[in-house]
């Protein structure tokens, strides 16, 4: 019988669709000489499912293959026991015919760089800070492909290429960390300059660059002694998101039956009151429309999310992970996630964003070795991004001192230090990507900046700052979107007639400015006393507030006045720390202090006193 031949096309075409065809293997190579032995192999394209699997490399075995309910994935896993090669070859077999894949595997050299709280964190929005690279400014055959400078919201034309122009800026500026938002593929028909929707885990957004500039970064970095910190995002993906498109398993993301957001209530991780409803709803709620929650608590997504990220730190030597949205995650998984990273590298450093009020309790609760009682058995989570201590330094600088306002809610922050296992980790700041700029919130005063800055690069934690905070950069108020806090670095574009990346291109009170954050930066670099120092706190007295930094062998006093008038400080209940010390040289007017019992306070300043005997 012979076939309509509308109907023969159709049975061949549905015969061809159904041969199988790899388009990628994530990840794309990986490393042998690993603590870890194991490797999960995700094998996509159309109907890859209906291959058979068969290890060609002797001394190598598959120890599983699982098939999910979408046949365009393959999950291969092999155990690479005591393998040392650089390659080994795996046979893809349908319908009698072999297909031979040589998969590569590399040395990796570990790399010796870890987080210290010597360290100083600049914080770039690569979209925002610097075009070094026109040519990519517009990706043609993406969803999103057009370039404006005048849309808050549109993709303005920063790029990798242009930190990596500025390199000997961060570093006359005393920067020791690069922290940049995420730089992978976010291929979202809007929006998509700032980075936190992403498609693709393994490519860098085309528009930044590739996957080889980011780790140009990262060497040149390291040729500097410098280090480099990646925007993690382990909680949601974009709705564009590859997996997305063709969904391998209805548990890739967490469903509901309509869309549900989540509550943005991190307490309910450890409250003891609190509904499973709120829990569930915290963690598996969908942070935005164009964000799905992505399933962490599903086996083989786990795997793929922790080796992506491992796969990052070993190819471009990722230094640190800044955590997106920490305490949105699953907390199982982010436990198993970074103690399978500490596997391989025992120091490695992550600071977790935990945007909530509340109190110190709501940060802690999520690190390592935190005093808790309620925390689970374990975290791997080294510190805490400090949003307590950014919202005390802003009542302390924007409130005049009373009992439990102003000054004093530094001090009571800091009596809450003992949650923690390591305060000294906590990555600090005035502002950053979500954030009004620091100068904004303070109402423009620059003695009230100096007061700010001084506290940050004296306090403990890790001091970072947002790009352009040394210059005095604002935004508008009430701020209409998040494009006002993400404006173009002036002086990164082609054809900018000013750069504020020289001196002569800044005010002189930018310069200024720019001076006090490198003048500080180094004394902190240079002395023990902010790093591995003890910090003891004075309760605070009327306008005034002290604390100090010291080790054994150096002492630095650091002296508020946040009144409207000169001050005389009596120091005498501070003998237990000037018992020894008989003189002072204050590093923020060069003065030279040789009565150490009564010490003048002009108004509303910062003192930072070295201590000499």
């Amino acid at each position: 019988m012979r076939l309509p031949l509308l109907a023969l096309l159709a049975w061949s075409f549905t015969a061809y669709a159904q041969k199988p065809e790899i388009k990628r293997i994530d990840p794309q190579f990986w490393w042998h000489n690993l603590d870890s032995r194991d490797l999960q192999l995700c094998v996509y394209g159309l109907n890859v499912a209906q291959y058979e699997v068969k290890m060609a490399t002797p001394g190598l075995q598959i120890t599983e293959i699982q098939k999910l309910k979408n046949p365009n994935y393959l999950l291969v896993y092999i155990n690479l026991e005591n393998f040392h090669g650089n390659t080994f070859v795996l046979n893809f077999m349908f319908e009698g015919k072999t297909k031979l894949v040589n998969y590569e595997l590399r040395t990796l050299q570990k790399l010796p760089h870890q987080m210290e709280a010597s360290d100083f964190v600049y914080l770039v929005f690569p979209d925002r800070f610097s075009n070094g690279d026109p040519k990519n400014d517009v990706g043609k055959t993406m969803l999103e492909n057009t370039l404006n400078r005048n849309a808050a919201g549109g993709r303005h034309g920063g790029d990798l290429q242009g930190v990596i122009n500025h390199l000997n800026y961060f570093q006359d500026l005393g920067v020791t960390t690069l922290w940049l938002n995420p730089t992978l593929v976010n291929d979202q028909p809007a929006y998509s300059y700032h980075g936190y929707a992403l498609t693709d885990h393994y490519l860098t957004d085309p528009r930044f660059g590739s996957n080889e500039t980011y780790k140009k970064l990262g060497d040149e970095l390291h040729k500097r002694g410098m280090k480099l910190m990646m925007d993690l995002v382990p909680n949601h993906i974009g709705s564009k998101h590859w997996m997305m498109l063709d969904m391998p398993d209805s548990n890739f993301v967490n469903q509901w039956p309509s869309f549900t957001r989540t509550n943005y209530r991190a307490t309910t991780q450890f409250d003891p009151y609190a509904s499973a409803y709120d829990k569930k709803r915290m963690v598996d709620g969908w942070f935005d429309n164009q964000m799905p929650d992505v399933n962490e608590r599903n086996p083989w997504v786990a795997t793929y999310l922790m080796q992506s990220y491992l796969w990052w730190i070993n190819y471009a030597g990722v230094d640190a992970f800044r955590i997106d949205t920490y305490s949105y995650n699953d907390y199982a998984f982010m436990d198993q996630c970074l103690a399978y990273i500490q596997a391989e590298y025992p120091d490695f450093y992550s600071t977790g964003e935990i945007w909530e009020q509340g109190g110190v309790l709501n940060m802690a609760y999520f690190t390592e070795k935190n005093k808790y009682k309620n925390s689970p058995a374990s975290s791997h989570l080294t510190s805490a991004k400090d949003f307590q201590m950014y919202w005390s330094v802003l009542d302390a600088l924007n409130h005049k001192p009373e009992w439990d306002k102003g000054l004093a809610k530094i001090y009571f922050t800091l009596t809450h230090d003992g949650l923690y296992n390591n305060p000294n980790m906590n990555l600090t700041f005035l502002d950053n990507h979500d954030l009004n700029r620091f100068y904004t919130e303070i109402n423009e005063d620059f003695s009230k900046w100096k007061i700010g800055m001084g506290i940050l690069l004296t306090m403990r934690g890790i001091p970072s700052i947002y790009y352009g905070t040394e210059i005095l950069t604002t935004n508008e108020m009430p701020r209409k979107n998040d494009g006002q806090i993400r404006l173009d670095f002036v002086g990164g574009w082609p054809g900018d007639t000013l750069s504020k990346f020289s001196v002569a291109g800044r005010t002189q009170q930018e310069n200024e400015a720019f001076d006090f954050i490198k003048k500080f930066a180094k004394l902190r670099r240079d002395n023990e006393a902010f790093n591995t120092g003890k910090l003891m706190q004075y309760t605070p007295e009327g306008n005034t507030y002290v604390y100090f930094r010291y080790t054994a062998t150096e002492s630095f006093m650091i002296v508020i006045n946040r009144g409207e008038k000169e001050e005389e400080l009596n120091t005498e209940r501070m003998y237990e720390r000037l018992q020894n010390y008989t003189s002072g040289k204050d590093h923020v007017s060069e003065e030279l202090i040789t009565d150490l019992s009564k010490i003048k306070l002009a108004p509303n300043t910062i003192r930072i006193i070295e201590l000499g005997k």
